[in-house]
């Protein structure tokens, strides 16, 4: 078993110094676990991160209930510098220090490096949030920003005013420790969890968390045996399958005798892993219910996929704000890449429905080892090349009803950032430009207005000189 660890992920109602905030009551909380992640470099977006840890608890409460119910100690509640009435999101969970360096070399390097920083007080958290909604507003304000207020604003002072980005709806998916959070008071609240007494005995503090983790696991379905993410027995060439009924996902994503359709004047077939291991998809650690971890990749959906330009490490923090579908390992069969896993439990009838309608793309990327697969997304409509597939995998259907399309039709354009990825400098900058353009049409409009009016007048006063001397000439 990992070392324990507990900590505050981000305070509610407080401003981060780049000008966001969370409203209160707009946090909700994903199924857990939920991975707990490590930015090795300052990069936008948690770029780079790794997978270092686990999440298994979070709840939302103020600092004193957290401080009475075991979340954080006193003394790192201090530290945070927040009220005792203060909201915050609070996390505990374990990090993955008890990874064999032998059969996990990669994951046990991470982990150690990271758990070194913690130790020396130099990480803090930054939550991961996905299906949020934002809008701007005065510094300190809970109100929807407006033309005629900012208008007034910049009329009575001539200054540009303070905005913040308020966060009104959001679903905290994951946490990645930064070396700057954004929220400055998560500096210093995490703890790592000294281990359990010897004699078995265990304090009020463990066996609350204890209490917890198995309500937490009642409102979900339960974890998934492993065999749920064998290699499938697949005849031929079988499309993504989803089967609601038992909460089972199958299929091939990419075949091997299928040339790329984006590449019209050569064949390109779909990358082989170079060891058949896909580590780099199958890095997300799943609990099961035969005691042990598995470690998967995902079926996310929403959007496109991530920008060309982004590196692997990109475009998997990238993808990690896009809603979990599936859990998935992936493999190679004789007729293509496949997938086999679970279905994410928390989808709604929605999602499903929409997954039904979807064709999955998987995203390769390059690494030390060649172009390896790190994601399979489920792709939206819009147009044809970023909504086809690429490896094609037939289309079937059930009683009429299409349940499943596989494959990539490519890596797309480089698409627009998630709105995580809209920081407040460009929304406050884009504000800024809309504010100084709407003035100058406006003035621009005024100025043409008088032009026109000086320009008429001009005209009346000819017509009127034109007609006096017509009549003054019919006198003669």
């Amino acid at each position: 078993m990992g070392t324990k660890f507990r900590t505050l992920l981000a305070p509610i109602g407080v401003s981060t110094g780049d000008g966001r905030r969370f409203a209160s009551g707009a946090i909700t909380l994903a199924a857990l676990p939920i991975p707990f992640e490590w930015a090795r470099s300052r990069e936008m977006g948690h770029d780079g991160a790794v997978v270092v840890g686990v999440i298994q608890e979070a709840t939302v409460a103020t600092v004193s209930q957290a401080v009475a119910d075991g979340w954080i100690s006193a003394e790192a509640a201090k530290a945070s510098g927040l009220g005792n009435d203060a909201e915050a999101v609070w996390g505990r969970g374990e990090l993955f220090d008890d990874a064999s360096r032998e059969d996990m070399p990669r994951l046990a390097e991470d982990v150690a490096e990271a758990m070194h920083l913690i130790e020396a007080g130099t990480l803090g958290p930054s939550v991961d949030l996905d299906s949020f909604e934002a809008m701007p507003v005065l510094e300190g304000s809970d109100e929807p920003l407006d033309w005629e207020t900012l208008e007034a604003i910049y009329e009575e002072t001539g200054e540009e005013p303070a905005i913040e980005l308020l966060v009104t709806e959001g679903r905290v998916r994951a946490a990645t420790l930064v070396s700057i959070p954004a929220f400055a008071e998560t500096s210093r609240p995490l703890e790592l969890v000294a281990a359990e007494p010897a004699d078995g005995e265990q304090t009020d503090t463990e066996a609350g968390a204890r209490t917890v983790a198995l309500i937490a696991s009642v409102a979900t379905l339960a974890r998934p045996a492993v065999a749920a993410f064998a290699l499938p027995e697949l005849d031929g060439l079988t499309p993504i399958t989803w089967d609601w009924d038992n909460g089972r996902v199958f299929g091939h994503i990419a075949p091997w005798s299928t040339c790329h359709v984006g590449y019209p004047d050569m064949c390109v077939t779909p990358p082989r892993d170079a060891d058949g291991s896909y580590a780099w998809f199958n890095r997300h650690a799943v609990e099961t219910e035969d005691g042990g971890t598995i470690f998967t990749g995902r079926i996310t959906v929403g959007g496109r996929h991530a920008g060309l330009a982004l590196s692997a490490s990109g475009a998997m923090a990238e993808y990690d704000g896009k809603t979990v579908a599936a859990h998935v390992r992936a493999y190679e069969d004789a007729h293509g890449i496949v997938v086999a896993g679970v279905i994410e439990p928390e989808l709604t009838a929605a999602e499903r429905a929409t997954l039904d309608r979807r064709k999955v793309s998987g995203d390769w990327r390059e690494t030390a080892a060649g172009l390896s697969l790190v994601e399979v997304l489920a792709l939206s409509p819009g147009p044809r090349q970023h909504s086809e597939p690429g490896f094609p995998v037939e289309t079937f259907s059930r009683g009429g009803r299409q349940v499943a399309l596989t494959a990539s039709y490519g890596f797309g354009a480089a698409s627009l950032r998630a709105l995580t990825g809209f920081t407040p400098e460009a929304m406050r900058e884009g504000i800024r430009n809309g504010i100084r353009a709407e003035l100058a049409r406006r003035d621009a409009a005024a100025e043409l207005a008088a032009a026109l009016e000086i320009d008429q007048a001009a005209h009346r006063d000819e017509a009127r000189r034109a007609l006096a001397a017509a009549l003054g000439e019919g006198g003669q």
